[in-house]
């Protein structure tokens, strides 16, 4: 066998052990990391809703660009900490806690999308 036929079959093989291992972990990590995707989701609502960009948030939060992507990515293990930061940032609840009286009430699609936008302002 060639030096470049070996090469190339050694990243094949590395190619798949790698996406089976990837498989693996977001199976083992499914239910943090759906919740994970909420919150990057609704980041990305409130920056599109207070005409930001990612790096305007950085600069709002102290931290990097290269961090705010990570969290719009939907695969970041937020700590408490930095939901609470990003929450004061963009002046939006990113997660709540009911108490135990009280119940979610669930808007339709429909009713979502006639509702009109929230013009959220920094405090």
């Amino acid at each position: 066998m060639t030096d470049t036929k070996k090469s190339i079959k050694d990243i094949s093989v590395q190619s798949t052990e790698n996406w089976m291992e990837k498989v693996a972990w977001r199976k083992a990590n499914k239910v943090w990391l759906r919740k994970s995707a909420d919150i990057a989701l609704r980041i990305l609502d409130a920056l599109e809703d207070l005409g930001w960009n990612k790096a305007r948030l950085a600069e709002e939060m102290g931290v990097s660009p290269q961090q705010v992507s990570k969290y719009v990515k939907g695969e970041e293990n937020f700590k408490l900490e930095t939901i609470c930061n990003l929450e004061k940032a963009l002046g939006v609840d990113l997660i709540t806690i009911l108490q135990a009286d009280e119940e979610v009430s669930i808007k339709s699609e429909e009713a979502l999308v006639n509702e009109p936008k929230t013009n959220y302002s920094k405090k």
